[in-house]
């Protein structure tokens, strides 16, 4: 067998029209260099640079899906994996197979949620503010579910009028405690209320 040089996170390429990759080009990912994860590092075939060459570049993940963990086999591969690169004398690895497996289901979900809609990353800002709703109060969490400039039409944010439905409930309960004027907004009795809408929104959006 080949030596095994190493694990990764590999996903395809999801997106029609970029300058670099081909919808269903396979490319390796390399684990989050600075802090966020809205991109990331990856190594794959170019669609037209050097018939094929690996190339390694920034891209948005919300380009990618069908994330999953495989084994570095190719010398070819792991050398850009592994290069300098710009600032960074030496590029973070995935420390072991089970690192990459913890953060694919991460990701997994996240694409699971962003699918089907124009705005995808917004999508999973307001899936993961409605999560954080659910685990209690969060003053950032409510400005965003509350943003006046939301749109609710179908397409862009939401994919059904049942989703659009929930966030409207949620956001008439948020408004109302607010409406109240309690400084501690878990002590309102709406409160259970808002969570248990919080959790039906958030299976909505991550069907």
């Amino acid at each position: 067998m080949d030596e095994l040089l190493g694990w990764c996170v590999v996903a395809n390429v999801a997106a029609e029209g970029l300058k670099h990759f081909s919808p269903g080009t396979k490319v390796w990912v390399l684990p989050p260099q600075w802090d966020g994860t809205e991109s990331v590092l990856v190594v794959g075939r170019h669609r037209g640079r050097g018939h094929g060459r690996f190339v390694r570049l920034v891209m948005p993940r919300v380009h990618l899906a069908n994330f999953r963990v495989r084994g570095v086999y190719q010398p070819a591969v792991h050398r850009e994996l592994t290069r300098a690169w710009r600032d960074f004398e030496s590029l973070r690895q995935w420390e072991s197979e089970e690192h990459a497996e913890k953060l694919v289901a991460f990701w997994s979900l996240d694409a699971t949620v962003q699918a089907g809609v124009d705005k995808p990353e917004k999508r999973v800002e307001l899936y993961h503010c409605v999560r954080w709703l659910m685990a209690g109060e969060s003053e950032y969490a409510i400005r965003k579910v509350m943003d006046p400039d939301m749109s609710f039409e179908l397409g862009v944010l939401f994919r059904d009028q049942p989703e659009v439905d929930a966030v409207h409930e949620l956001r008439e309960l948020l408004d109302t405690i607010e409406t109240a004027g309690v400084a501690n907004w878990r002590n309102n009795e709406l409160w259970p209320v808002v969570r248990t809408v919080a959790g039906k929104t958030q299976a909505l959006l991550s069907r």
